[in-house]
């Protein structure tokens, strides 16, 4: 489970950012400029094909955000530790301004009477909504797991003090909205701009009913039972005739590009500097587990060994180390400028299904879908042999029985690698893997942080609904304070 440190009741003082807006009116008569100052080569109307290019490559950058790989101890900070000691403060929600406020364009120029003829020439008006839904709900469901309560209902209609919706509320509506997406495909043209799926209408559909799965899963400490609102949502999306994402061949993955604009993050985090690699525990754990995936997340060291640089170490820690050992790299299959990234795998699915079974939630049986989930993981990074699959199943650590729970966590742990976000949630969730916070810790309380802290502008220009929102937590607006859904 998660391992806590006792925790020290301080009080924060967070900074608040006053933004002021100059408006200078003037009172001199008008003049028509006509088209002075109207640019012949920019479009005043959206492009939907270049707004759903935008918004898929904004959300490939979840994979990549280290704070939360940092958290679920993926992670080493190499020179300037701050992040993996949980030195937190507010966190912006970009989002709004950016890849939610494209796909809610896309939604409403292929709604709107006066725009959705016109829009249909990038696709029929069903199928880029459905598109942007799926990943519009998608994209909800990561702020709210930053943060919990957010806006939403009030959120990109010009709302300047939006209310912040329960996040109880947001995931009812998030699976709502994945459902109908799912359904609301037409036989029309996909949308064109669709660089991850290259408007394959079947995967489209297997990625909704599997989000749907994950998302379900996400509330089983809320709803618990066999027969409760989380599993009745899980069962629906397995059972869809659409299907899920149930083999490696179904994996949704971003394929990179040899130039800089469309380059693995990743290689591009690490191009000029290498501020973070992998972790002791976890190149630990797969040494201790003679997993043949160490060789694929990781690079040896100049001394030609697997060593993680140590987990939350003080930058003076740091530098003795360094002066007397060599860390290994992360491994060029995951930095490599055209490198694969992965949305959703068939391992993550497997595993998920597995956690459901043995919550009692399908008739499925979870031991067959954890060693699928191990299986595809294997698959997937090529390491697959059949008498090494088979020695690592029947070793104690691996084998299906015993802390069965934890074992599937670990599991997630590993295949979700380098996905820090993705873990977080499932580790806030069920507190696997067993993760030992730094005890060089920089916030409050000593422990991994359990989400952001609100903007800090928040609590000055929507105060009323800020204040509402942060009654709501446990601690107030801070890191300790769990998610609805992690309570």
């Amino acid at each position: 489970m998660r391992k806590m440190k006792p925790i020290i009741k301080t009080k924060s003082i967070l900074a608040s950012l006053l933004v002021s807006v100059l408006f200078l009116a003037s009172s001199c008569e008008e003049y028509d400029f006509g088209d002075t100052n109207v640019n012949p080569a920019q479009t005043g109307t959206p492009l939907p094909n270049a707004l759903l290019t935008s918004a898929l490559w904004s959300v490939s950058g979840y994979e990549t955000q280290t704070a939360p790989s940092l958290y679920v101890q993926y992670l080493s900070e190499t020179q300037y530790p701050e992040t993996s000691l949980y030195a937190v403060g507010p966190v912006s929600w970009g989002e709004y301004t950016g890849v939610l406020q494209n796909l809610n364009t896309i939604i409403n120029y292929n709604t709107d009477a006066d725009t959705k003829t016109k829009a249909a020439d990038y696709g029929s008006n069903a199928n880029q909504i459905a598109v942007a839904r799926i990943l519009k709900a998608h994209v909800f469901s990561k702020v709210t797991d930053k943060w919990g309560d957010v806006p939403y209902s009030e959120a990109l209609n010009g709302n300047t003090f939006p209310s912040y919706d329960t996040q109880e509320s947001i995931y009812k509506d998030i699976l709502k909205e994945l459902t109908e997406a799912e359904n609301g495909f037409d036989n029309g043209a996909m949308p064109s701009g669709d660089i991850l799926l290259n408007g394959d209408k079947a995967k489209w559909k297997k990625l909704a009913n599997s989000l749907r799965m994950i998302y379900s899963l996400r509330l089983s400490k809320r709803y618990p039972g066999a027969g409760d609102y989380a599993a009745t949502q899980f069962n629906a999306a397995l059972n869809d005739s659409d299907g899920y994402i149930a083999s490696n061949a179904d994996n949704i993955l971003y394929p990179h590009l040899d130039n800089n604009n469309f380059a693995n993050r990743w290689y591009s985090l690490f191009l000029t500097r290498a501020d973070y690699t992998i972790s002791d525990v976890m190149i630990d754990e797969l040494i201790a587990k003679n997993d043949p995936r160490l060789e694929v997340y990781a690079n040896k060291n100049t001394n030609g060994a697997y060593v993680g640089l140590p987990y939350g170490y003080t930058r003076d820690q740091l530098i003795a180390w360094t002066a007397n050992n060599q860390y290994s790299l992360m491994g060029d299959a995951i930095t490599g400028q055209t490198s694969d990234s992965y949305f959703i795998t068939s391992s993550y699915i497997a595993l998920t299904r597995a956690e459901a079974a043995e919550l009692g939630w399908t008739t499925e049986v979870a031991a067959t879908l954890y060693a699928k989930g191990i299986e595809d993981s294997w698959r997937q990074r090529g390491v697959y042999d059949a008498v090494d699959f088979a020695a690592y199943l029947a070793d104690p650590q691996n084998a299906y029985v015993g802390n069965v729970a934890e074992k599937i966590g670990d599991q997630k742990w590993i295949s979700l690698f380098p996905d820090g976000f993705e873990m977080w949630a499932d580790w806030r969730r069920t507190g696997y893997p067993e993760l030992t916070p730094t005890p060089n810790f920089l916030n409050d309380n000593g422990n991994i942080p359990l989400r952001y802290n609100y903007p800090s502008n928040e609590s000055d220009l929507n105060s009323e609904n800020y204040e509402a929102a942060v009654a709501r937590l446990a601690n107030g607006d801070n890191d300790d304070s769990p998610v609805w859904w992690d309570n």
